[in-house]
């Protein structure tokens, strides 16, 4: 028993030093610095991934400090720079809880990039009172800043933001005149585009299935149809624009309603695949075809599980990436907190228009539904 307890002894103090050993090996950033002929910032910068500095010189960094197997320490970096070296995300609960939402997506690409830059990722949910929640992080000093989502028309959260000093970057626009960051889908020019594909098939009575009018994504859009009519000498029909929740239920509602109409549409414009999939259902009940009676356009945000190219028969859209998004976010935030000073930024994401088979002339009466309209 007493060799035995020895061994066990010995075994333990052997793994000790062992590991005290390989804990004294591990090279500091210093160490590293010094190892690659580069000063200790030019280092720390490459392996936050900062855009400053050469892809090669990032790439011959990190594969040293994977040979030399440095780790950093967050702590000692952050006590150096006064940073926390973390950014939040604050977002309505319900985003999370939805079925249908492109959440995941946006959530994706800013996770890709905290993580290539060394960062944290603080996810602050709030059910009613997102103020008190931003205030919060201010005070905590948890975050260097904050990314914040659905900009209303006239955001007070702009303004809030500014007065507490704490760096964000907001996705999407608002009308008010405070300095703000933010990255943005061109909105304005898609669904322009989209409404002038439509007319240009002699299509006038055309049903807008939009987010909600608080939004100011929402509104956006419903201006640049009024504003791709009036192009043309045109107006649209009364009401012609619909400001739904973004859900397959109210594209199918919505359709349903406006297919059984004296006048139904000739044409719908959904503002997401989830409300064109409810469209095409309500298109498909009423014994019509998309492309052939009724023509269905949308914007896509590439959402995965669910894509435009996919629908039967394929579905026309102005397509962007709402990951490509959330890394644009992700980077326009932390390249601010490193700034070191307020700086203003603005990324505006371009579109693809994607023709597909969904859309054809316009034919009188909405393709005659339901019975032809006789019955």
């Amino acid at each position: 028993m007493d060799r035995v307890k020895a061994q066990d002894e010995t075994s333990d103090e052997g793994r000790g030093s062992e590991s005290e050993r390989l804990h004294k090996a591990a090279p500091d950033l210093k160490a590293l610095a010094i190892a690659l002929g580069l000063s200790q910032s030019t280092v720390s910068r490459a392996l936050r991934a900062h855009p400053g500095i050469p892809e090669t010189t990032r790439s011959r960094v990190a594969a040293a400090a994977e040979a030399m197997g440095y780790r950093p320490n967050a702590r000692a970096r952050s006590l150096a720079t006064g940073r926390a070296e973390a950014i939040g995300l604050v977002f309505p609960l319900e985003r999370l809880q939805l079925p249908e939402t492109n959440f995941v997506e946006v959530l994706s690409g800013i996770s890709t990039v905290v993580t290539r830059r060394n960062y944290s990722l603080l996810l602050a949910p709030f059910e009613d009172d997102e103020a008190a929640v931003l205030r919060k992080l201010a005070a905590s000093k948890t975050v260097d800043g904050v990314i914040i989502t659905r900009p209303l028309v006239d955001d007070p959260r702009i303004a809030l933001l500014n007065r507490l000093g704490l760096p964000f970057v907001v996705h999407g626009r608002s009308e008010v005149s405070e300095p703000f960051s933010f990255v943005d889908t061109d909105n304005d020019a898609a669904f322009e585009r989209l409404t002038t594909l439509l007319l240009d098939h002699g299509h006038r009575n055309i049903v807008v299935v939009n987010g909600l009018e608080r939004f100011r994504y929402a509104a956006t859009r419903g201006k640049s149809f009024l504003r791709a009519f009036a192009a043309r000498g045109l107006t649209p029909q009364p009401g012609a624009i619909e400001f739904v929740s973004m859900t397959e239920s109210t594209g199918y509602e919505t359709a349903m309603r406006r297919l059984d109409a004296l006048e139904p549409p000739t044409a719908f414009i959904c503002g997401s695949v989830f409300q064109a999939r409810g469209v095409y259902r309500a298109i498909a009940e009423h014994g019509l075809r998309v492309g052939a009676d009724i023509s269905v356009v949308c914007h896509d945000d590439g959402v995965r599980g669910i894509s435009a190219a996919d629908f039967v028969p394929p579905l026309t859209a102005t397509a962007t990436s709402i990951g490509a998004a959330g890394e644009e976010l992700a980077l326009m935030l932390i390249d601010q907190i490193e700034a070191g000073t307020p700086v203003t930024m603005r990324r505006i994401l371009p579109f693809d228009l994607i023709l597909r088979e969904s859309v054809g002339l316009a034919v009188p009466s909405g393709g005659l539904p339901k019975a032809m309209r006789a019955g």
